[in-house]
C-alpha cells in the first residue's frame, strides 16, 4: 500500500475556547534539513513552552517550524504581572555603582529601570492546570491536523511529479542502453578508417586492431552503469512508496543517480547518447529541487 509523501511546507491555524478566553494557534512550516522547532507563547503560558514543542515533535519529522500562541480573553487573570524583586535590587544595586565610578549626580530613575524588562514577571499562578495544559494540548494538534492536510496535499503533487520525471530518465536510459550495443563497432570503425587512410590497407595489422578492439569495448562499454541506473530508478520508486520521512534517503538515490549520468557521460562517444544524458542529468537536477521539499 502506497503511503503518504509530506511536502515540508505549510500553513495552518485553529481556535478553540476555554473558558472567557479564545486561544489561537499558528504554525508555518517551512524547508530545512533537519527539525527546528520555535514556539512563541504569551507570558502567562511560558510554562508550558517545551510542552508545545514535545507535542508538534511527536507529529512532525523534518522542516523549521515557527508556531505561535496567541489568546483573546475579558479575564485580568492571562494579564497579571508581579515585580521580581530580586531582579529589581540587582539593577538599582548596578545603577547606583555606575554612578558612583562615573560621577554622575543624578539619582536613579523609574525610567532607568523600566528599561530592564525581567522586572516584571508573569503571574501564571491558576492560570496552568491541567484541564488549561488539555485545551492547548488539543488546539496544537488540531492545528497539526490541518497542517498535515495541506502537506500531504502538497507532498501528492510532488509524488506526482517526480514520477513523471522518473519515467522519462528510465525511458531515456533503455534508448541509451539500445544505442550503445553499436557504440565499440563504430569506434572501431572510425579507427579502422583512419589507419587505412593514413598508411594503406595492404600495411593495416589485423591482430592489433583485434587487440585495440577489445580495448574499445572495455572502454566504451556503459552496461554496467546502465544497469545500476535502473537499479537506482526502482528503488527510488518503491521508496516513494514508503511515504514519509523519506526526502533525505530520496536526495542521496538522486546523487548516485547524477554519479552514473557522469560515468555514462566520461565513456560515451556518440552524440545521440549525449544528448539523452544532458536531458538525463536536467530531469536528475529537477527532482533534486523537488525533494528538498519532501519531508
Amino acid at each position: 500500500m502506497t503511503k503518504q509523501i509530506y511536502s515540508m511546507t505549510g500553513f495552518s491555524t485553529e481556535r478553540i475556547q476555554f473558558q472567557e478566553s479564545e486561544l489561537t494557534c499558528e504554525i508555518r512550516s517551512l524547508n530545512s534539513r533537519f527539525l527546528e522547532i520555535n514556539a512563541k507563547l504569551p507570558y502567562g503560558m511560558k510554562a508550558l513552552e517545551d510542552n508545545v514543542k514535545s507535542w508538534i515533535r511527536s507529529r512532525l519529522d523534518r522542516g523549521k517550524i515557527n508556531c505561535v500562541i496567541s489568546y483573546e480573553t475579558t479575564e485580568q487573570l492571562l494579564q497579571t504581572l508581579k515585580l521580581n524583586k530580586g531582579a529589581l535590587s540587582m539593577y538599582t544595586e548596578l545603577l547606583e555603582e555606575i554612578r558612583s565610578q562615573t560621577g554622575i549626580n543624578t539619582p536613579v530613575q523609574l525610567s532607568d529601570l523600566l528599561f530592564f524588562k525581567d522586572i516584571f514577571t508573569p503571574d501564571d499562578s491558576g492560570l496552568i492546570n491541567d484541564e488549561f495544559e488539555a485545551a492547548l494540548e488539543k488546539l496544537v494538534n488540531n492545528t497539526l491536523d490541518r497542517l498535515n492536510t495541506t502537506r500531504s496535499q502538497e507532498g501528492g503533487n510532488l509524488r506526482r511529479d517526480l514520477e513523471e520525471r522518473l519515467k522519462t530518465i528510465e525511458t531515456l536510459n533503455e534508448e541509451i542502453k539500445e544505442m550503445s550495443k553499436d557504440n565499440a563497432r563504430i569506434e572501431f570503425e572510425k579507427l579502422h578508417q583512419r589507419l587505412i587512410s593514413l598508411i594503406g590497407e595492404q600495411k593495416v595489422d589485423v591482430n592489433r586492431l583485434e587487440q585495440e578492439l577489445a580495448l574499445i569495448s572495455d572502454r566504451v562499454d556503459i552496461n554496467e552503469e546502465t544497469v545500476r541506473m535502473d537499479s537506482h530508478i526502482g528503488l527510488f520508486r518503491k521508496n516513494l512508496e514508503q511515504g514519509s520521512p523519506i526526502g533525505k534517503k530520496l536526495n542521496f538515490m538522486l546523487q548516485e543517480m547524477h554519479r552514473e549520468a557522469n560515468t555514462i557521460s566520461t565513456k560515451n562517444t556518440l552524440i545521440g547518447i549525449s544528448h539523452r544524458i544532458v536531458q538525463v542529468k536536467e530531469e536528475i537536477e529537477r527532482m533534486r529541487e523537488q525533494v528538498q521539499n519532501i519531508e
